[in-house]
């Protein structure tokens, strides 16, 4: 967790160091909690009950395999094989949630005239959050309105 802020703010330091000598325009910066947009995606919930029917699925499967192979079956490596198949599984759920959020925010900042997005931890002063605005965007273009426990006004 410390190296990911490190290297976070490593990279944040990188582009700021290539605005040097550029004047930036107040407001142009926002940044957003990337991680409550993607825990409080509308397909959330779904993305789960996926992954957890699919966890369901294989290790049906890896028992009938295992127990058809008998004595003579390699446990650890079978397991292994059904291990990979579900983080294959949870990787693209995980991506779809991911880029749909980027999707949203790419949107709102374009519609706000920010220029650079950056994550919330990383923030120190100033910049403008986005984070209640890609909410509302990602519940509108499901056609349903941000639950009230997670308004952020």
């Amino acid at each position: 967790m410390i190296k990911r802020r490190f290297l976070l703010f490593g990279l944040t330091l990188i582009l700021l160091g290539c605005l040097v000598g550029h004047p930036v325009s107040a407001g142009t910066i926002g940044y957003v909690d990337f991680e409550f947009l993607f825990n409080n995606h509308p397909e959330y919930e779904l993305k789960n009950a996926e992954l957890q029917q699919e966890a369901e699925r294989l290790t049906a499967e890896f028992q009938a395999e295992a127990g058809a192979l008998g004595e003579d079956a390699n446990l650890e490596e079978l397991a292994a094989k059904y291990e990979a198949q579900l983080e294959v599984i949870a990787e693209e759920l995980r991506v779809f949630i991911i880029s749909a959020v980027q999707k949203v925010i790419e949107e709102v900042a374009g519609e706000y005239g920010i220029d650079v997005v950056i994550p919330e931890g990383i923030v120190i002063a100033g910049g403008v959050n986005l984070t209640p605005l890609v909410l509302e965007a990602m519940y509108k273009s499901y056609g349903i309105s941000v639950p009230s426990h997670l308004r952020m006004d």
